[in-house]
């Protein structure tokens, strides 16, 4: 069976109402067997709270999966408790994504924060690591799936976003991501022929 390496913070956690859950990857194997992709398996290596040097640290667990794809989400805890600043962000996103094979990486943004109901989210500060993120993908010739200006280009992206704490998507906000991560495997796929 295929696999695809879910490695990064709560958000590939798949966190509803404060909780870990599956939902994440029902959506992505879901979208994917929709287009004709069946017989994937999901190593969950997302964790809470977690940082990019955090991540940098147990990097090769995600190795070790051996995933055929490996989806690589950090950043909103680097930006949002200010763990680390957007170059350091940047240099560790970059040793994280040259432990794999690029052909396999697809490298997620942070996204959009709802900031009534999570005050100290800055979603300029967002941006800034969205645009690191983006600078280090095309330096290191990885797809990237921008989460921000897919959630920021509707006209409630609020709705995206869970009432209970301002940060993790919603149902709907899930649903998109396992989109846009399904269609981006399916490019990949595609262009291997």
């Amino acid at each position: 069976m295929k696999k695809i390496v879910l490695f990064g913070d709560s958000l590939l956690a798949g966190v509803m109402n404060g909780e870990t859950s599956n939902i994440l990857d029902k959506y992505i194997l879901d979208e994917l067997t929709g287009m004709g992709f069946p017989g994937y398996e999901l190593v969950k290596l997302g964790k809470r709270g977690e940082s990019s040097s955090d991540g940098l640290a147990r990097v090769n667990e995600a190795v070790e999966a051996e995933g055929d794809f490996v989806v690589i989400s950090f950043g909103t805890n680097d930006s949002l408790k200010q763990k680390n600043t957007v170059e350091a962000f940047g240099e560790n996103i970059k040793e994280i994504i040259e432990s794999f094979d690029a052909s396999k990486v697809i490298l997620l943004t942070t996204g959009y924060i709802n900031t009534e109901i999570l005050p100290i989210g800055d979603n300029d500060r967002q941006q800034v690591y969205v645009e690191k993120a983006k600078q280090i993908a095309e330096e290191v010739g990885v797809n990237v799936i921008d989460l921000y200006h897919h959630m920021t280009v509707y006209p409630k992206p609020n709705e995206f976003v869970q009432t209970f704490d301002g940060i993790h998507p919603s149902n709907e906000g899930y649903h998109f991501l396992g989109a846009l991560i399904a269609r981006d495997i399916k490019e990949k796929l595609l262009a291997e022929g």
